[in-house]
């Protein structure tokens, strides 16, 4: 259930936390021009591609629950890491949909189609209609200075505060859903391809395709 909200919601490798690439031809020179500060966040979001991120997930109101995890993207691909109940879990999406459930300590995998083509990244933001985007202020999170910005989608209204070096959110709120994201340590580039592997010796279980 809790990696259905998270590939609903969102969306190891590079442990340092980078800025945007310096060779975003369309998207940096349309973000340098730009004089709103809405739209230079988003033209620098758009440009990557490619990432990893720690994410921290909070559900629920008087008993929340809480679930940390490592998420790389490339493209339609993606890989979660997660601790659960001592053990990690490795959830796999590959440009075809497939997605590979890995238990690495064991080296067995589930093979099942991903209700969706793919993980929305924590940049997917950028790519919505700004017109029901709303900048009602300026933070400070973790150091690091962020422009709030509230999205309705409907009814649902979300929060969010995205840095303004790289247009990425560091914190998002949908009260709606008494659900809280932070986003850290960002590594901005091309990812690793064994990443979004399988190892060729895995013991492998097709599973039903998962519900839409």
């Amino acid at each position: 259930a809790l990696l259905a909200l998270t590939l609903t919601a969102c969306g190891g490798g590079g442990e340092k936390e980078t800025s945007a690439p310096t060779d975003q031809p369309a998207a940096q020179q349309q973000a340098d021009s730009s004089s709103d500060p809405l739209e230079k966040l988003m033209a620098n979001a758009k440009g990557a591609a490619e990432l990893s991120f720690d994410m921290v997930m909070t559900v629920g109101g008087d008993n929340p629950m809480n679930s940390t995890s490592k998420m790389y993207i490339s493209g339609k691909k993606s890989r979660m890491e997660m601790d659960a109940m001592g053990a990690k879990m490795i959830t796999i999406i590959d440009a075809a949909g497939d997605v590979y459930l890995y238990d690495p300590v064991n080296n067995t995998a589930m093979k099942t189609t991903a209700p969706q083509q793919e993980v929305e990244a924590p940049n997917a933001w950028a790519e919505k209609d700004s017109a029901k985007m709303k900048v009602v202020g300026d933070e400070k999170v973790d150091g690091v200075d962020c422009l709030v910005v509230t999205s309705t989608d409907g009814e649902v209204e979300t929060k969010m505060w995205l840095r303004k070096d790289i247009g990425m959110p560091v914190r998002v709120e949908v009260p709606a859903q008494n659900a809280v994201i932070e986003y850290k340590n960002f590594n901005i580039g091309a990812q690793d391809p064994k990443l979004f592997e399988i190892p060729a010796d895995a013991m492998i279980t097709e599973l039903p395709a998962m519900p839409q």
